[in-house]
């Protein structure tokens, strides 16, 4: 496993990199709202501590408000969000009046991309949770090209693996 945790171009390192799943991650629900994901990536053959993607979705809204965020928690210190998807979400995102796209309101699926939120003068990223977006063109159109498309956007191969969200679909009918 190689040591990324002294390096002064980490982050851009890790997002540019080809990952992989590790392991065989499944969905379960830490509240009675919303399903969680958490798998480890892997970079090179070796589990890289700390990297990861971590996935939500509501338990009772098939095919929507489903997101997949890139992330990096070194030993010591924050969680930095890198890269976030967001299929079908309940509610729009608009951008801050700064960078690229400012203003934009997007009401449908978007990516949070790492180069819009990464301030390469400064070597870190903005401050706020990926603040600035752009849509989806096309929209998804079903979970499995969503997925296609946030391994795209991640660089990580194997999310074909992932099974659906074990959303609770007695809850809509009422049984």
């Amino acid at each position: 496993m190689r040591d990324y945790r002294m390096q002064p171009d980490l982050l851009p390192k890790l997002v540019e990199a080809s990952k992989a799943i590790a392991g065989k991650p499944q969905w379960h629900a830490p509240d009675s709202t919303w399903l969680r994901l958490t798998a480890a990536l892997d970079i090179d053959g070796g589990t890289v501590e700390g990297l990861e993607l971590r996935g939500g979705a509501t338990q009772t809204l098939p095919d929507r408000a489903v997101r997949f965020q890139l992330q990096y928690t070194p030993p010591r210190g924050p969680c930095t969000p890198l890269v976030r998807v967001e299929w079908r979400p309940l509610a729009p995102h608009t951008n801050p009046n700064i960078g690229e796209h400012p203003l934009m309101r997007i009401a449908g699926s978007h990516v949070h991309p790492f180069d819009l939120n990464w301030l390469t003068e400064f070597g870190r990223m903005r401050g706020g949770n990926l603040v600035t977006a752009r849509p989806l063109n096309p929209d998804p159109a079903s979970y499995e090209e969503f997925l296609a498309l946030v391994g795209k956007e991640c660089r990580i191969s194997g999310l074909e693996r992932l099974e659906k969200p074990t959303w609770r679909l007695s809850d809509l009918f009422g049984m």
